[in-house]
C-alpha cells in the first residue's frame, strides 16, 4: 500500500481555502468548521435570532417562567393602554339625564293599579316607592308568579331611609336589597291560592301622621277576571322607627297590618236590604279612595256593580271605614256627591320640568 500523493501546489490550494473559510467564519461569528454557505443555514438563522433579541429593550420571552418573573416588572404607565376610541358622530345626541321631581302618590285617589303585563315574563315585578310625608320610610309591594300552578302572590315591605342624607340623596340611594335578607311585612301565601287565582297588594297612601300605609288587595283568577277587592291597613306606632346618629331604623316587632273583611259584607247586606239586590250574582267591587282630609282615622271608598267591559256601571255608593274602632257607614248614595281625599304619599319621578 502506498500513502496518498499530493501535490504540492494541491496541498497549497487546500490550506488557503481553509484558511479563508476560517477567516470568513470568524467575520461572520460563526463556528468553526461550517461551510462557507453557513448563512443559509438553521444554526446560522439561530445565532442571527440570538443576537437581535440581546440588542431589544425587552427581549422576546421564551419560558412561561420568564414570562412571569418579567410581567411583575412591568411599571404601571406601560400597563395603561390607551382604548379605542370611535369617531364621534355629529348627527347623534347624547342622553341627557332627566330632572328628578318629588310629586304627591294619591293625586288621582284610587287610582293607582300594580301593572303586571310583564309579571309572567319576568316572574316578579316591584311597585314604584312611595315615601312617606316626612321622608323617613318607603313603602313598596312585590308580585310573584308562580308558573308550575300559574298563582300570582304579592308581599308588603317598607324601606327605613338614610336620614343622615338629603331628600332627594336618600330617595336616590335607596337600596332594597342591601343588609340583611327582607322579611314581608304582609304577604298572601301561594299555598292558600288555588290554580289560577292571584293576589296583589297596591299601595293606596300614606297617612298624614306618618303612622299607617292603606293598601288594597286584589284578588282573583287570571282565567275569570277580579273577584273581590279587600283593604288593608300597616299600622306603625311610636316604637317602630326612630332616628339616631346613622340615619332611621325600623321594627316591625310592634307594627302590624290589619285586613278589614266587614266592609265588603256590609255593602252585599245594605243593598240586599234596600232594594232586594244579590251582589252576588253580579260582578262588583270596592275602591278605596284614600283617607278622609279632616279625619285621617276615616278610609274613604266607593263601591260600583261593572259591566261586560270591567267599566263602572252602578254606583253602590261612598262608604266611611273608621280603622281605629272599624265602625262602617254610608255616606251617599249618589256619585255626584264627593269627599276630600288627603294625598300624603310622595313619589320620586324624573321628567322634563
Amino acid at each position: 500500500m502506498f500513502a496518498p500523493f499530493f501535490h504540492p501546489n494541491k496541498l497549497l490550494g487546500l490550506l488557503f481555502t481553509l484558511l479563508l473559510t476560517t477567516k470568513t467564519a470568524q467575520a461572520l461569528d460563526l463556528p468553526f468548521g461550517l461551510h462557507f454557505d453557513a448563512p443559509w443555514s438553521e444554526a446560522y438563522k439561530q445565532k442571527k435570532l440570538q443576537k437581535q433579541q440581546e440588542k431589544e429593550v425587552e427581549p422576546m420571552v421564551q419560558t412561561v417562567d420568564e414570562w412571569m418573573e418579567r410581567a411583575t416588572d412591568i411599571k404601571m404607565q406601560h400597563r395603561e393602554v390607551e382604548p379605542y376610541k370611535e369617531e364621534v358622530n355629529a348627527r347623534l345626541l347624547e342622553k341627557a339625564d332627566w330632572p328628578v321631581f318629588f310629586e304627591k302618590y294619591n293625586n288621582r285617589p284610587g287610582s293607582r293599579e300594580f301593572n303586571l303585563e310583564k309579571l309572567q315574563a319576568n316572574k316578579n315585578a316591584r311597585s314604584e316607592g312611595v315615601i312617606s310625608p316626612n321622608f323617613k320610610l318607603m313603602a313598596y309591594t312585590e308580585c310573584y308568579y308562580h308558573p308550575s300552578s300559574q298563582q300570582t302572590s304579592s308581599a308588603f315591605f317598607i324601606y327605613p331611609f338614610d336620614t343622615s342624607k338629603g331628600k332627594k340623596q336618600r330617595v336616590l340611594e335607596a337600596n332594597v336589597f342591601g343588609g340583611a335578607k327582607k322579611m314581608p311585612l304582609i304577604s298572601s301565601s301561594s299555598e292558600a291560592l288555588k290554580q289560577f287565582l292571584f293576589s296583589s297588594f297596591t299601595i293606596v297612601d300614606w297617612s298624614k301622621d306618618n303612622r299607617s300605609v292603606l293598601l288594597k288587595e286584589k284578588v282573583g283568577s287570571s282565567v275569570e277576571g277580579i273577584y273581590q277587592t279587600y283593604i288593608w291597613v300597616y299600622f306603625l306606632d311610636e316604637d317602630s322607627f326612630e332616628d339616631d346618629d346613622f340615619g332611621s331604623t325600623f321594627s316591625a316587632l310592634t307594627a302590624y297590618g290589619k285586613r278589614f273583611d266587614g266592609l265588603n259584607e256590609i255593602v252585599k247586606q245594605y243593598w240586599y236590604s234596600k232594594n232586594n239586590l244579590n251582589l252576588n250574582h253580579y260582578r262588583w267591587d270596592i275602591k278605596p279612595l284614600g283617607f278622609l282630609a279632616n279625619n285621617e282615622n276615616i278610609v274613604i271608598s266607593n263601591a260600583y256593580t261593572y259591566d261586560e267591559k270591567n267599566k263602572e256601571h252602578i254606583f253602590l255608593g261612598s262608604w266611611s271605614l273608621d280603622i281605629t274602632t272599624g265602625e262602617i257607614a254610608i255616606l251617599s248614595e249618589s256619585a255626584a256627591d264627593g269627599f276630600e281625599i288627603s294625598t300624603n304619599g310622595i313619589v320620586l319621578i324624573k321628567r322634563l320640568p
